[in-house]
């Protein structure tokens, strides 16, 4: 069994669907990070989230994730408040813009894999009573870029050019890869 450091459900359900079995810790570690390329923040966070759990269960696999959207150079994190959500989703509007995810396995407190999947994701354009509406079901509180391509977000979408599971937070064949190291170290163990 592995472990999954990460508080996202939908994270969750992707193991889940792929048969994988696995317990959730909740990271706890400090996401602010400084003096490294924006692009590589989801990568980084997950080895932090990875072995920040890692260090409290050391004989375990953990796994570790972060996702976040970046639109015309800039990082978007979850929105602190549905202000912020609606001047997310107007910049997203009509525009393509990537989703970043970076996938970390710990064991012993020391990475044993890390990489990330970007994908394209191209918005239609849409009226802003269309943003008021979905940010009344206040779905986007807990996603990154402020939308859930899984849910009502999707109406946003035009096209996506890469791993769907990327865009919901977890690219499907890097963790697999990544779990795949299970057995290679179990053999050295």
């Amino acid at each position: 069994m592995i472990i999954l450091a990460s508080s996202s459900p939908r994270r969750a359900q992707i193991l889940q669907q792929l048969g994988f079995e696995f317990r959730i810790e909740h990271p706890a570690c400090d996401e602010a990070i400084h003096g490294i390329p924006i692009e590589s923040i989801p990568e980084e966070l997950a080895k932090r989230k990875a072995l920040e759990v890692s260090a409290r269960f050391p004989k375990d696999f953990v796994l570790g994730s972060d996702t976040l959207v970046f639109c015309d150079s800039k990082a978007l994190s979850k929105p602190k408040n549905g202000e912020e959500a609606f001047e997310m989703l107007k910049m997203l509007k009509n525009k393509t813009h990537k989703v970043i995810s970076g996938v970390a396995f710990c064991k012993n407190n020391e990475v044993l894999f890390s990489n990330y999947a970007c994908t394209q994701v191209i918005f239609r354009d849409y009226a802003d009573s269309e943003i008021l509406n979905y940010i009344s079901t206040m779905e986007y509180a807990d996603k990154a870029g402020a939308y859930g391509v899984q849910e009502k977000g999707a109406r946003f979408v035009k096209s996506i050019n890469g791993c769907f599971y990327n865009v919901m937070g977890l690219p499907v064949a890097l963790t697999i890869d990544a779990l795949s190291c299970i057995e290679h170290f179990k053999e050295k163990e």
